[in-house]
């Protein structure tokens, strides 16, 4: 899934650790988390970039983004910006 939103400034990479952790593996673009919503026994893969995410493990799942992603401060104190650096 990729998120468009130009009124935000923020890293997607950065909210998923908050909630996840540190990945398991990561380059200068991405980074890779196991996947909160599939089973252990699927072995999902969450790929991170600055402004999308994707479950590799071939189920059609969103990682579980669509559950915490809605918990963020909707008002938070300084102006959010998704997928520009900060």
């Amino acid at each position: 899934m990729t998120v468009k939103n130009h009124s935000t400034l923020i890293d997607l990479r950065d909210l998923v650790e908050t909630h996840l952790g540190k990945p398991l593996a990561a380059s200068p673009h991405a980074g890779l988390w196991r996947c909160p919503a599939c089973s252990s026994e699927r072995h999902g893969l969450l790929l991170v970039s600055v402004n999308e995410y994707k479950c590799l493990s071939g189920y059609g799942c969103d990682g579980g983004a669509s559950e915490w992603m809605h918990n963020i401060d909707p008002a938070p104190d300084e102006p959010l910006m998704i997928g520009v650096p900060a």
